[in-house]
């Protein structure tokens, strides 16, 4: 199975994990907030600041992806892959990683102004 860790902290995280959850009828990925002690406990060798700077996955034969390379895994394994394969088309695929990485510094930023919040507190994410 493959494990998608998130920052459950962060409202347009949230909106997309909301997405995946409802679309992963067939169990195919597995969510771990990074804030959770099952992500303390489980990727020992993974730490906090890393979590937070970039998405991390967890391949089934136990290997770690970072990325853009996350989100395609994900949603290609929920079945709605088609939405987000272009992120991997070879011109795209280029430029993907510098615009995940501008994304996932200003995350919280972007929140701020499309939400009205920069943070969850707690659980208060967990509808997205």
């Amino acid at each position: 199975m493959f494990t998608l860790i998130y920052d459950g902290r962060c409202p347009l995280c949230m909106r997309e994990i909301a997405h995946l959850r409802r679309w992963n009828t067939a169990g195919r990925v597995r969510f771990v907030d990074i804030h959770s002690e099952t992500f303390r406990r489980e990727f020992p060798q993974l730490q906090s600041e890393d979590a937070m700077e970039t998405l991390h996955g967890q391949l089934p034969d136990g290997r770690i992806i970072t990325g853009f390379e996350v989100t395609v895994e994900a949603w290609e394994r929920v079945g709605k892959g088609h939405w987000v394969r272009w992120l991997r088309w070879p011109g795209v695929r280029r430029l993907s990683p510098f615009f995940y990485r501008l994304f996932a510094r200003n995350r919280h930023r972007l929140a701020k102004l499309l939400t009205g919040r920069r943070r969850c507190e707690s659980d208060d994410c967990d509808q997205g």
